[in-house]
């Protein structure tokens, strides 16, 4: 999979998706969630919760 930047279609697409979820990231947590999804981990609740946890998101 292609990495994701903050300008690609892709990543737009999520910040779009949340935006109708009444959500929003600014800009560092946005460096944030691309890091993770970047990462090649899978993501699943306990990633996004120990992210949480740990003060990266």
């Amino acid at each position: 999979m292609n990495k994701l930047k903050i300008d690609s279609e892709e990543f737009n697409r999520i910040l779009k998706n949340l935006h109708l979820e009444n959500l929003s990231l600014n800009p560092t947590l946005q460096k944030i969630a691309l890091e993770i999804i970047n990462s090649g981990v899978e993501i699943t609740p306990t990633v996004i919760k120990g992210a949480l946890h740990r003060g990266k998101i």
